[in-house]
């Protein structure tokens, strides 16, 4: 909140104008996105190398059989054959495309709904026990139900990962909204704002942090469920390279998709990182 000197009011008093403006943050010395993107790929560099050396290790002694743990020269040439048969690539974008289908559909359900909840004390009271309920009956035992009911498809997988992502990010998009606090409506609705324009240059503002970090929870998880869906009935993606792989006991086939999966969803949660770090920076200035 400011205050801004507009003039001298009659009998010489000062008249002040309350206007509305988000909260300053201190300027601290920051790294430049440049800098913070190349730091979180040498992070990501030294890990693998130092997962890549204990593989080997373990591999080395002899610990573990390789039908249990191929070495990674075997998984890399498996890789290397499913990339140039394009089987990995074309698998890994069924998922993608189920992964992202059913966020969208869980983020546009859990902003709708969240948006009400947050502003309709009464509404959670009545959804919320059913909200709670759902979220405990775990993801692999409604994956067939939903499939018996749409059959095959993009669809049913779409709606598991869709159920997977949804308490997330409908608790992000409450506590966000709720977080913020009262004076800064207030004021706005002094100055006449109406409901879009409080949510467009109020709430979404202050509640971006919070939900943001519900947007890198929700892609990833969006993934898991995904690969729930396909475990359940699929002919395509990387749960079915999963399921594929073990039935025809071809290991490094199932490390190839296990380690695609992980790519994916750490890619994901990078971009959502990156877009955070640039909202954060657009809102501090």
């Amino acid at each position: 909140m400011e205050y801004t000197r507009i003039g001298r009011a009659p009998g010489g008093t000062i008249a002040r104008r309350r206007t509305f403006g988000l909260p300053r943050r201190s300027r601290e010395p920051r790294r430049t996105i440049g800098g913070e993107v190349s730091g979180a790929l040498l992070s990501i560099l030294v890990c693998s190398v130092l997962v890549y050396l204990i593989w080997e290790a373990v591999c080395l002694a002899g610990t573990l059989s390789t039908i249990v743990l191929p070495t990674p020269l075997q998984v890399f040439d498996t890789f290397r054959i499913e990339l140039a048969s394009g089987d990995l690539q074309s698998n890994a974008w069924v998922t993608l495309y189920e992964a992202l289908g059913g966020f969208v559909l869980a983020q546009v359900v859990a902003a709708t709904l969240g948006y009400a909840i947050a502003h309709v004390r009464w509404l959670e009271l009545l959804i919320a026990p059913f909200i709670a309920a759902m979220q405990g009956v775990p993801a692999i035992a409604v994956a067939p139900i939903i499939v018996l009911l749409l059959g095959g498809g993009l669809l049913p997988k779409a709606i598991v990962a869709a159920a997977v992502v949804m308490f997330p990010l409908l608790t992000t998009t409450v506590t966000g909204l709720r977080g913020i606090e009262r004076e800064y409506r207030d004021v706005a609705r002094v100055f006449g704002a109406s409901r879009l324009q409080m949510l467009r240059h109020v709430e979404l503002p202050l509640a971006a942090p919070v939900l943001l970090s519900g947007l890198k929870i929700g892609l990833t998880l969006s993934i898991t469920g995904a690969v729930v869906g396909e475990f359940v009935a699929s002919d395509a993606g990387l749960g079915f390279m999963v399921n594929t792989s073990i039935s025809t006991f071809e290991v490094s086939t199932r490390y190839v998709a296990v380690i695609t999966l992980a790519v994916l969803s750490g890619s994901m949660f990078g971009i959502v990182t990156l877009l955070e770090r640039i909202a954060q920076r657009w809102l501090d200035a």
